[in-house]
């Protein structure tokens, strides 16, 4: 009903006052859905050493797990989730020496905002980067829009990684943009003030963002994408795309892990694990 209302609004919005809609609907766009911390999750942020780092918006929770002086791996939650959607794979890390970072997104999980975008998230995981200041290389796990977001943070830095791991992932951002302008029912001059919006807030296209297009710019050993064929939340297509454009990538196509169940699926939490650890996975 909620979304017939939304659909109802902007459609009749769209034809009266399309710029202004489209203007409009960038808020919408960046409004994240806070949902309830899980039971696992909770106890994810009982067992980490906790720290803040200094961001313009609002202080970035951080957390870390193993030990201190371990290889540093970093993991990116998804959009509508938080850090302790990582915490299997937090575990089994820690469990192995590492050391493991995570961090909650901008305008998720315990935040007083409740709107952010791919630029903030980005402009985030920088600031993450440089309180950690690592001088040796490091890994990254990230999820479903952490992968973008780990995409367009590492691009064009001095920083040398392993190994990333691309637990599904977004590709084109206008694609995001389509989806959401079909969901509630921008006419295509509105959709054009949306995205007006966005370039002028970017200062720049929005294909910069593109994972294919960041990933180019990152010094990275190798790229692990692991993608249930019938994602229904990012299209299977999308990895199949990235990995034909590096030669130093691999991706597992799997079945009935679905887009957030694979968090926690010991297959997927096994494979991720071994590629950081430098072993071959099928």
């Amino acid at each position: 009903m909620k979304l017939k209302l939304i659909r109802a609004y902007f459609g009749l919005s769209s034809a009266i006052a399309p710029k202004r809609t489209g203007a409009r609907s960038f808020g919408l766009f960046q409004k994240v859905r806070i949902k309830n911390i899980r039971e696992r999750e909770e106890l994810f942020y009982s067992k980490t050493r906790k720290f803040n780092v200094a961001y313009e918006k609002e202080i970035i929770d951080g957390f870390e797990m193993g030990s201190p002086e371990g290889k540093l791996v970093i993991l990116v939650h998804g959009w509508e989730s938080n850090a302790g959607s990582m915490s299997q794979l937090a575990n089994k890390l820690a469990e192995l020496d590492y050391r493991v970072v995570a961090f909650n997104l901008p305008g998720h999980a315990f935040y007083k905002a409740s709107t952010t975008n791919l630029l903030e998230c980005k402009l985030a995981m920088k600031a993450v980067l440089n309180f950690l200041q690592p001088t040796e290389s490091f890994s990254v796990i990230a999820h479903s829009f952490g992968s973008a977001v780990v995409a367009n943070g590492l691009s064009n830095t001095n920083y040398k990684v392993d190994r990333l791991v691309f637990l599904t992932n977004p590709n084109k951002v206008e694609d995001i943009f389509i989806e959401f302008k079909e969901t509630i029912g921008l006419s295509k001059k509105a959709y054009s003030s949306l995205i007006k919006s966005t370039t002028q807030l970017l200062g720049a296209p929005i294909s910069t963002l593109d994972v294919d297009t960041n990933l180019k710019q990152i010094n990275f050993e190798k790229l692990l994408m692991i993608h249930d064929v019938n994602d229904q939340v990012l299209p299977y297509s999308n990895s199949q795309k990235i990995h034909s454009e590096l030669d130093n990538s691999q991706l597992i196509t799997l079945e009935k892990v679905g887009h957030y169940k694979m968090l926690w699926t010991d297959e997927v939490v096994d494979k991720a694990t071994a590629f950081v650890q430098g072993k071959e996975v099928s």
